[in-house]
């Protein structure tokens, strides 16, 4: 006599994901897995995202105020009937045997598991190839042991519950604090290598920027609690670097009507923000070589602006979480 499946609950919350929450649930009522219970969380959304939802055979939960992700994700598994539950993202899609794959380690005994390597919906322009190469780097350097483990999207029951779900106190970091709980409990993580799934990520500059800069403003509270604010010595580098990036349009004004050893300052400013970090950093550096294997040489010489624009606006965004204390 053949083992009942067990149940599996893939939760979505989503908020204003008009333009991709239909795909979403089309690609996750495709799956080859069964049972699957599918539960969408509708934070306040203000487009049509409770609409398009409304048109599929999913259990559908909405709140009249936006509570964010980590409330979201806590009342769907509340709701949920699974020994397994799944997390999914509103602005992705996901191949026919994702969550087959994703739940087989839990099956046989893990607590938890992810899924990589992780691709770009749309992929057309600079950004996002840079943000998938960096995706590929990220799962190349967990594969070799060379990055740590930081996010998990399918977990058992008990474990969820024993480690008390995301905390609604974040905005942003809640899967990775999370995570960082479920290791320092002893729980075991794995990663399912062959397991791709596509997700909607900045396509333009400003999209990127605007995407970093208000993540590192509202993922203040996550660096206290897990040690990654700038504090004492630290702090004081930290604002000084700031301030001269922050005059960087400067200093080619103050080589015209001063000293050419602006000049240098410039470049020794922007150098320090682009290139070095290429070169002592692991996944920066492996996304310049994978850039380069793969013949893509406009994004390999664009790589030191991104990176610029990349490492500036996270920095101002923790700069001006400080400021607004």
């Amino acid at each position: 006599m053949s083992k009942v499946p067990l149940m599996v609950s893939v939760i979505i919350p989503c908020y204003n994901e008009e333009e991709t929450i239909g795909g979403c649930i089309e690609s996750l009522l495709a799956q080859s897995y069964k049972p699957l219970e599918i539960i969408v969380i509708d934070d306040a959304s203000t487009d049509k995202t409770p609409e398009i939802v409304g048109r599929y055979q999913v259990k559908f939960l909405r709140f009249d105020e936006n509570k964010g992700p980590a409330f979201a994700r806590n009342f769907g598994f509340k709701h949920a009937k699974g020994d397994i539950i799944v997390f999914c993202e509103a602005d992705a899609f996901y191949p026919p045997k994702y969550i087959e794959k994703l739940v087989t380690p839990l099956l046989k005994g893990t607590d938890a598991s992810i899924a990589c390597p992780r691709r770009v919906l749309n992929k057309k322009g600079l950004i996002p190839e840079y943000i998938e190469k960096r995706f590929y780097a990220a799962c190349e350097l967990t594969k070799i042991g060379k990055r740590p483990i930081m996010g998990a999207w399918a977990f058992r029951r008990e474990v969820l519950e024993d480690v008390g779900l995301f905390d609604e106190n974040l905005r942003v970091g809640e899967d990775r604090d999370l995570v960082e709980r479920l290791k320092r409990k002893g729980y075991k993580i794995e990663v399912v290598f062959d397991n791709e799934w596509h997700h909607k990520e900045p396509k333009t500059l400003k999209e990127f920027a605007k995407f970093h800069f208000w993540r590192s403003v509202v993922g203040k509270k996550f660096r206290e609690r897990w040690g990654l604010e700038p504090k004492g010595f630290k702090k004081l580098i930290f604002i000084g670097r700031n301030i001269a990036a922050i005059m960087l349009p400067i200093y080619p004004v103050l080589v015209i009507f001063h000293n050419i050893i602006w000049l240098l300052i410039f470049f020794g400013v922007f150098l320090a923000e682009s290139m070095f970090p290429i070169i002592y950093d692991r996944e920066l550096r492996l996304t310049f070589k994978l850039a380069l294997k793969d013949r893509d040489y406009k994004l390999a010489l664009a790589m030191p602006f991104i990176c610029w624009v990349e490492i500036r606006t996270r920095a101002l965004g923790i700069f001006y979480a400080m400021l607004k204390k």
